[in-house]
Protein backbone atom coordinates (compact mmCIF):
# COMPACT_ATOMS: atom_id res chain seq x y z
CA UNK A 1 0.00 0.00 0.00
CA UNK A 2 1.41 3.37 -1.02
CA UNK A 3 1.78 5.77 1.92
CA UNK A 4 -0.69 8.63 1.84
CA UNK A 5 0.17 12.32 2.40
CA UNK A 6 -1.21 13.69 5.69
CA UNK A 7 -4.07 15.63 4.08
CA UNK A 8 -5.11 12.55 2.09
CA UNK A 9 -5.03 10.46 5.25
CA UNK A 10 -7.51 12.72 7.01
CA UNK A 11 -9.72 12.81 3.93
CA UNK A 12 -9.70 9.02 4.09
CA UNK A 13 -10.67 9.12 7.78
CA UNK A 14 -13.63 11.43 7.08
CA UNK A 15 -14.83 9.20 4.25
CA UNK A 16 -14.50 6.08 6.41
CA UNK A 17 -16.49 7.70 9.24
CA UNK A 18 -19.30 8.45 6.80
CA UNK A 19 -19.20 4.97 5.28
CA UNK A 20 -19.30 3.23 8.65
CA UNK A 21 -22.28 5.13 10.05
CA UNK A 22 -24.88 3.01 8.19
CA UNK A 23 -23.22 -0.21 9.40
CA UNK A 24 -23.25 1.13 12.94
CA UNK A 25 -26.94 2.01 12.70
CA UNK A 26 -27.84 -1.45 11.37
CA UNK A 27 -25.73 -3.22 14.01
CA UNK A 28 -27.31 -1.15 16.78
CA UNK A 29 -30.81 -1.93 15.52
CA UNK A 30 -30.05 -5.65 15.35
CA UNK A 31 -28.58 -5.63 18.86
CA UNK A 32 -31.57 -3.74 20.27
CA UNK A 33 -34.04 -6.03 18.48
CA UNK A 34 -32.32 -9.15 19.80
CA UNK A 35 -32.11 -7.88 23.36
CA UNK A 36 -35.71 -6.62 23.22
CA UNK A 37 -36.96 -10.02 22.03
CA UNK A 38 -35.39 -11.94 24.89
CA UNK A 39 -35.71 -9.15 27.45
CA UNK A 40 -39.45 -8.58 27.10
CA UNK A 41 -40.08 -12.26 27.66
CA UNK A 42 -38.29 -12.06 31.01
CA UNK A 43 -40.08 -8.84 31.98
CA UNK A 44 -43.51 -10.21 31.01
CA UNK A 45 -42.95 -13.28 33.18
CA UNK A 46 -41.84 -11.22 36.17
CA UNK A 47 -38.16 -12.07 35.88
CA UNK A 48 -36.73 -8.57 35.46
CA UNK A 49 -34.08 -9.20 38.12
CA UNK A 50 -32.98 -12.29 36.25
CA UNK A 51 -32.73 -10.25 33.05
CA UNK A 52 -30.39 -7.76 34.75
CA UNK A 53 -28.22 -10.60 36.06
CA UNK A 54 -28.10 -12.23 32.62
CA UNK A 55 -27.19 -8.91 31.00
CA UNK A 56 -24.32 -8.43 33.45
CA UNK A 57 -23.01 -11.94 32.74
CA UNK A 58 -23.40 -11.47 28.99
CA UNK A 59 -21.54 -8.15 29.13
CA UNK A 60 -18.53 -10.03 30.49
CA UNK A 61 -18.63 -12.16 27.35
CA UNK A 62 -19.24 -9.39 24.82
CA UNK A 63 -16.69 -7.00 26.31
CA UNK A 64 -13.68 -9.36 26.02
CA UNK A 65 -14.77 -10.28 22.49
CA UNK A 66 -14.95 -6.57 21.70
CA UNK A 67 -11.43 -6.07 23.04
CA UNK A 68 -10.09 -8.96 20.99
CA UNK A 69 -11.75 -7.90 17.73
CA UNK A 70 -10.76 -4.27 18.22
CA UNK A 71 -7.13 -5.25 18.77
CA UNK A 72 -7.19 -7.45 15.65
CA UNK A 73 -8.62 -4.64 13.50
CA UNK A 74 -6.30 -1.92 14.84
CA UNK A 75 -3.12 -4.02 14.77
CA UNK A 76 -3.77 -5.53 11.34
CA UNK A 77 -4.46 -2.17 9.69
CA UNK A 78 -1.36 -0.56 11.26
CA UNK A 79 0.71 -3.60 10.22
CA UNK A 80 -0.46 -3.06 6.66
CA UNK A 81 0.92 0.50 6.74
CA UNK A 82 4.09 -0.08 8.75
CA UNK A 83 5.96 -3.30 9.57
CA UNK A 84 7.44 -2.37 12.96
CA UNK A 85 6.59 -4.92 15.65
CA UNK A 86 7.06 -2.80 18.78
CA UNK A 87 5.13 0.15 17.41
CA UNK A 88 2.37 -2.13 16.11
CA UNK A 89 1.96 -3.65 19.59
CA UNK A 90 1.84 -0.19 21.18
CA UNK A 91 -0.73 1.08 18.69
CA UNK A 92 -2.77 -2.12 18.94
CA UNK A 93 -2.85 -1.86 22.75
CA UNK A 94 -3.67 1.83 23.20
CA UNK A 95 -5.86 1.84 20.11
CA UNK A 96 -7.96 -0.77 21.88
CA UNK A 97 -7.85 0.22 25.55
CA UNK A 98 -9.02 3.84 25.16
CA UNK A 99 -11.76 3.44 22.50
CA UNK A 100 -13.14 0.23 24.05
CA UNK A 101 -13.34 1.98 27.41
CA UNK A 102 -15.24 4.86 25.85
CA UNK A 103 -17.58 2.53 23.97
CA UNK A 104 -18.34 -0.09 26.62
CA UNK A 105 -18.10 1.93 29.88
CA UNK A 106 -18.04 5.70 29.51
CA UNK A 107 -20.67 6.40 26.83
CA UNK A 108 -23.28 3.98 28.31
CA UNK A 109 -22.52 5.25 31.83
CA UNK A 110 -23.00 8.91 30.87
CA UNK A 111 -26.00 8.06 28.68
CA UNK A 112 -27.71 6.21 31.52
CA UNK A 113 -27.15 9.13 33.88
CA UNK A 114 -28.56 11.59 31.33
CA UNK A 115 -31.67 9.44 31.03
CA UNK A 116 -32.15 9.40 34.80
CA UNK A 117 -30.91 5.88 35.49
CA UNK A 118 -28.74 5.28 38.59
CA UNK A 119 -25.48 4.00 37.13
CA UNK A 120 -22.24 2.61 38.50
CA UNK A 121 -18.98 2.89 36.59
CA UNK A 122 -17.68 -0.66 36.21
CA UNK A 123 -14.34 -0.99 34.39
CA UNK A 124 -13.15 -4.49 33.58
CA UNK A 125 -9.59 -3.26 33.05
CA UNK A 126 -9.57 -2.50 36.79
CA UNK A 127 -11.99 -5.11 38.16
CA UNK A 128 -10.92 -8.06 35.97
CA UNK A 129 -7.49 -7.16 34.53
CA UNK A 130 -6.58 -10.80 33.83
CA UNK A 131 -9.61 -11.14 31.56
CA UNK A 132 -9.04 -7.80 29.86
CA UNK A 133 -5.34 -8.18 29.08
CA UNK A 134 -5.62 -11.83 28.04
CA UNK A 135 -8.03 -10.94 25.25
CA UNK A 136 -6.04 -7.81 24.39
CA UNK A 137 -2.87 -9.87 23.88
CA UNK A 138 -4.76 -12.48 21.88
CA UNK A 139 -6.21 -9.77 19.64
CA UNK A 140 -2.82 -8.15 18.96
CA UNK A 141 -1.33 -11.52 18.00
CA UNK A 142 -4.37 -12.19 15.86
CA UNK A 143 -3.86 -8.87 14.09
CA UNK A 144 -0.34 -9.83 13.02
CA UNK A 145 -1.46 -13.25 11.82
CA UNK A 146 -4.60 -12.04 10.06
CA UNK A 147 -2.92 -9.29 8.04
CA UNK A 148 -0.20 -11.70 6.91
CA UNK A 149 -2.56 -14.55 6.02
CA UNK A 150 -5.99 -13.08 5.21
CA UNK A 151 -6.49 -10.38 2.59
CA UNK A 152 -8.75 -7.58 3.88
CA UNK A 153 -8.82 -9.07 7.39
CA UNK A 154 -9.27 -5.63 8.97
CA UNK A 155 -12.58 -5.22 7.10
CA UNK A 156 -13.98 -8.46 8.49
CA UNK A 157 -12.73 -7.81 12.03
CA UNK A 158 -14.09 -4.26 11.92
CA UNK A 159 -17.54 -5.48 10.88
CA UNK A 160 -17.64 -8.04 13.68
CA UNK A 161 -16.18 -5.44 16.03
CA UNK A 162 -19.04 -3.01 15.36
CA UNK A 163 -21.73 -5.63 16.01
CA UNK A 164 -20.16 -6.95 19.22
CA UNK A 165 -19.58 -3.39 20.42
CA UNK A 166 -23.28 -2.59 19.94
CA UNK A 167 -24.21 -5.56 22.11
CA UNK A 168 -21.65 -4.71 24.80
CA UNK A 169 -22.80 -1.09 25.13
CA UNK A 170 -26.46 -2.09 25.36
CA UNK A 171 -25.78 -4.88 27.86
CA UNK A 172 -23.87 -2.44 30.07
CA UNK A 173 -26.97 -0.24 30.27
CA UNK A 174 -29.27 -3.17 31.07
CA UNK A 175 -26.89 -4.65 33.63
CA UNK A 176 -27.60 -1.60 35.81
CA UNK A 177 -31.35 -2.02 35.54
CA UNK A 178 -32.14 0.21 32.57
CA UNK A 179 -34.92 -1.91 31.05
CA UNK A 180 -37.66 0.74 30.71
CA UNK A 181 -36.93 1.27 27.00
CA UNK A 182 -38.32 -2.20 26.30
CA UNK A 183 -41.80 -1.12 27.37
CA UNK A 184 -41.69 2.69 27.04
CA UNK A 185 -41.67 3.89 23.43
CA UNK A 186 -40.31 7.31 24.44
CA UNK A 187 -37.07 5.73 25.68
CA UNK A 188 -36.30 3.75 22.54
CA UNK A 189 -34.78 6.55 20.44
CA UNK A 190 -32.60 8.00 23.25
CA UNK A 191 -31.18 4.53 23.92
CA UNK A 192 -30.65 3.98 20.20
CA UNK A 193 -28.80 7.33 19.93
CA UNK A 194 -26.56 6.44 22.87
CA UNK A 195 -25.67 3.06 21.39
CA UNK A 196 -24.92 4.51 17.94
CA UNK A 197 -22.61 7.17 19.40
CA UNK A 198 -21.00 4.67 21.77
CA UNK A 199 -20.17 2.41 18.84
CA UNK A 200 -19.59 4.70 15.87
CA UNK A 201 -17.11 7.21 17.29
CA UNK A 202 -14.84 4.97 19.44
CA UNK A 203 -14.81 2.07 16.97
CA UNK A 204 -13.83 4.29 14.05
CA UNK A 205 -11.15 5.91 16.20
CA UNK A 206 -9.81 2.48 17.14
CA UNK A 207 -9.98 0.78 13.75
CA UNK A 208 -9.27 3.71 11.42
CA UNK A 209 -7.98 6.96 12.96
CA UNK A 210 -5.29 5.57 15.26
CA UNK A 211 -3.62 3.05 12.90
CA UNK A 212 -3.75 5.39 9.89
CA UNK A 213 -2.52 8.47 11.74
CA UNK A 214 0.29 6.75 13.67
CA UNK A 215 1.93 4.94 10.75
CA UNK A 216 4.94 6.95 9.62
CA UNK A 217 5.04 8.11 6.07
CA UNK A 218 7.74 6.33 4.15
CA UNK A 219 7.51 3.11 6.17
CA UNK A 220 4.47 1.63 4.50
CA UNK A 221 4.72 -1.97 3.43
CA UNK A 222 3.65 -2.80 -0.07
CA UNK A 223 0.87 -5.37 0.00
CA UNK A 224 0.02 -7.20 -3.20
Amino acid sequence: MTPQPPHNRWQLVIVEFAHHLPYTIVSSLIAMAGVWWFGTQSINTGRADQLVAQARASFHLFHPLHICLSAIATTSLFWRYQRQVGRAIWVGAWGTILPCGLSDYIFPYIGGLLLGQPMKLHMCIVAEPQLFFSFLGLGILGGFWAENRLRGSHLFSHGAHVFISSGASLLYLISFGFTSWMSNVQDIFPVFAIIVLAVWVPCCISDIVIPVSTAHRGHAHSVA
